[in-house]
């Protein structure tokens, strides 16, 4: 027992002291935030996280044949594809289908995706292992919780609703959504702050991989101090235009 004890201790602190050095080596480019301006994302908008995920799925007919059930993304902060659950029209059960990025067209009233009854086994979620790793295959019906994404892509769901924390890991809030381009890429991540903080939605700079955040950690770290998260201001949702619209 303590040659296991020790083994862990002696990993949590190889653990730790990488994560200090991730840190250290990221310092520099951690964008402040008195740099970081609202102003820019509203008037790129873009599309919220809250409204492309269960967002209605339409086949190249415009019917509606399903919903989306989570989004993958790159450590380079960018969409790859998205899940959806289609299928229960077609007399083959409610299916899970991975559609990459490119192959999505962006609408109004949802996301349009070119499956079809006679192709859907080719959107197949293990059809590549570019995607999701081949791993509890006999729960794929639990996409959010049981499939494991491939190496450098992370679910949706391994972020939102997480802690959120600040300064020495002092609990600031969670996060509540994020803003992706039109294009898929990141603009920002949004935390619904504590009451001690001004309760309400503040938008910061995202840093993912090689900033001490991994997919399935219970909280995200914003890189920034008390003192800097005091001078924010809420964000206004209704100043950011946005597809996929309630």
């Amino acid at each position: 027992m303590s040659i296991k004890r020790n083994v862990c201790v002696t990993t949590l602190a190889i653990t730790a002291t990488t994560v200090g050095l991730q840190a250290q080596a990221q310092e520099e480019v951690v964008r402040p935030l008195s740099d970081w301006n609202y102003e820019d994302i509203y008037e790129a908008g873009g599309i919220r996280a809250d409204h492309l995920m269960d967002a209605e799925v339409f086949g190249d007919n415009e019917e509606e044949i399903g919903s989306v059930e989570n989004v993958l993304i790159t450590q380079d902060n960018k969409i790859v594809a998205i899940i959806a659950q289609v299928g229960g029209f077609w007399d083959i059960g409610d299916t899970h289908v991975l559609v990459p990025w490119e192959e999505i067209e962006l609408h109004e009233d949802g996301v349009m995706i070119p499956v079809t009854e006679d192709n859907v086994d080719e959107y197949g979620l293990f059809a590549s292992d570019d995607y999701i790793t081949k791993q509890n295959l006999s729960q794929i019906q639990q996409v959010e919780d049981d499939i494991d994404a491939g190496p450098g892509i992370w679910k949706l769901t391994d972020l939102l609703n997480d802690y959120a924390t600040v300064g020495e890991s002092v609990g600031y809030g969670y996060i509540d959504n994020m803003l992706f381009s039109r294009d898929g890429e990141v603009q920002g991540v949004v935390v619904e702050s504590d009451t001690a903080y001004g309760r309400g939605p503040y938008a910061y700079p995202f840093y993912g991989y090689g900033y001490g955040w991994a997919p399935g950690y219970p909280a995200y770290h914003l890189q920034y101090d008390e003192d800097e998260i005091g001078e924010m201001q809420p964000f206004d949702y209704e100043r950011y235009q946005g597809l996929l619209e309630e």
